[in-house]
């Protein structure tokens, strides 16, 4: 039974996650009217889990998967607009390790401002970004003990800005490397719902609370062609959500895959 419980545990993940990869794609890769469609991948980035709520009925042992055995994930679209301007959407998805299946959770639009451009398609290159985020989770945790079942309903309504400022250097038409410091700023509200055998039911909430970030990411873009490769990997200093909650250092390894056309 345990093993099961486990499995079942892991499938609702019982964390919000939020990606940043995509935020460290190489600047000045883009001329007016191409387009860039492309996937990214993030661990380790949870903006709440069951432990901030303030609720004393949550099992202690849900901190083991509030972080690591979290994936986020993007699917994404920018576009050229201007010579200075680039336009992007993103679906925003959250992945379990295992089973590693995605699920939509919300949306991203956003845009980024070319402050300084490549010279003759090498060198230095700035960009300026801002992205508004909007997130919605619904997580359940079915418990088991001594014939007893009780069923835990965690939701969570996240809505933030991303502030990235991205500075490539551009090395040859095969390799760019990337670093991007960055800003981010939520608000979280979460509910808990707690459902007994006995038709009991509790409900704790936490309140919009905002949560700060701040970090700095780092990438190193390979061009294949038309297909453009990114790993990278963010240190981000962030706030957790709820009364008291302590300050954490997140280190987030991440991935892009992207098509230009």
């Amino acid at each position: 039974m345990r093993p099961i419980l486990l499995a079942l545990a892991l499938c609702a993940g019982c964390a919000l996650p939020v990606v940043s990869a995509g935020t460290f794609l190489p600047a000045g890769d883009l001329q007016k009217g191409q387009v860039q469609v492309g996937l990214s991948m993030e661990a380790g980035r949870v903006l709440a889990g069951p432990s901030d709520v303030p609720d004393n009925t949550v099992a202690p042992d849900t901190s083991k998967w509030e972080v690591l055995t979290w994936v986020a994930s993007d699917a994404s679209i920018r576009w050229q607009a201007l010579y200075h301007l680039t336009l992007e959407a993103q679906l925003k998805l959250s992945n379990p390790i295992s089973p590693f299946s995605p699920a939509l959770v919300g949306g991203a639009l956003g845009a980024r401002l070319r402050l300084y451009d490549l010279q003759q398609g090498e060198g230095l290159a700035f960009e300026i970004g801002m992205r508004f985020v909007g997130v919605g989770v619904e997580q359940e945790l079915v418990r088991s003990q001594d014939g007893r079942t009780q069923t835990d309903l965690w939701k969570y309504r996240a809505f933030g800005v991303e502030v990235p400022l991205i500075a490539t250097y551009r090395v040859s038409p095969e390799l760019a490397l990337t670093g991007s410091p960055f800003l981010r700023a939520y608000w979280i509200r979460a509910w808990h719902e707690s459902f007994q055998p006995d038709g009991t039911e509790t409900l704790t909430r936490l309140q919009w609370t905002p949560v700060l970030a701040a970090g700095v990411g780092a990438s190193l873009a390979m061009d294949f062609g038309i297909v453009q490769v990114a790993p990278g990997c963010a240190l981000e200093l962030a706030t957790r959500a709820g009364p008291k909650a302590p300050t954490k250092l997140l280190v987030e390894p991440g991935i892009s895959v992207g098509v230009r056309f």
